[in-house]
């Protein structure tokens, strides 16, 4: 039986630890462990940006990706739904001297009462247009590249050609007609596929223009 002077201090004890437990509470909010993340991430610290992530995307942060290695981070929109936040961020990456901002959202989901990052879900948010910035880059250096091994080609066909002449008229006429027509097959052929090739650029280049255009008028939009 508990003395009747001790027990109001028992109750006033219980009283203020369920208080301090409910008003003192600690939690960092969604937006704050997304920047410790991102900040972690920047400076490719695994260790600590595995402590902001869920427990089963933990493993797949490592230092072999340095897409986001010395990237600047800004955040946008947050949407909290019930134990889900989605937070608009917008990394802006260092890729050969050049700045490339790369859209995506940032996902976190509660464990344990605390929010953490959805590395999986976070990382299948990045546009694809980033991805189609790269092979736009790529289609063109590959152009480039054939445009001149052709060249290399052609030259040494224009400097065979005397020798191609002379044994033309030693096969004679119909052979000759052969030749002449499987030659032209040939380059019809190349024709069509650089003129798909052509296409298939213009229109990744006039994606990569329109979007371009976008982010200038959104940069241009903001205060």
């Amino acid at each position: 039986m508990i003395p009747e002077r001790f027990r109001f201090g028992w109750i006033s004890l219980a009283i203020m630890t369920i208080t301090c437990m409910s008003g003192c509470h600690t939690d960092k909010s969604p937006q704050e462990v997304a920047l410790h993340f991102w900040d972690a991430m920047k400076v490719q610290d695994v260790e600590n940006a595995r402590k902001y992530a869920t427990t089963s995307t933990r493993t797949l942060i490592d230092t072999s990706n340095e897409q986001f290695k010395n990237a600047v981070v800004t955040f946008g929109k947050i949407i909290i739904d019930g134990d889900s936040t989605t937070i608009e961020t917008t990394v802006r990456a260092q890729k050969n001297g050049d700045e490339t901002p790369i859209p995506l959202q940032t996902i976190l989901k509660q464990e344990h009462g605390e929010w953490r990052v959805d590395y999986a879900q976070t990382k299948k948010t990045i546009k694809e247009d980033d991805a189609f910035s790269d092979i736009a880059k790529n289609l063109e250096a590959l152009s480039g590249k054939l445009s001149e091994r052709m060249d290399e080609a052609l030259g040494e066909m224009k400097q065979k050609m005397p020798e191609y002449e002379e044994k033309i008229k030693e096969v004679g006429a119909a052979a000759s007609k052969k030749l002449d027509e499987a030659l032209q097959r040939y380059v019809t052929e190349i024709k069509k596929g650089m003129e798909k090739l052509g296409g298939i650029l213009d229109e990744v280049l006039k994606k990569e223009s329109e979007k371009g255009q976008q982010e200038k008028h959104e940069a241009e939009a903001k205060p």
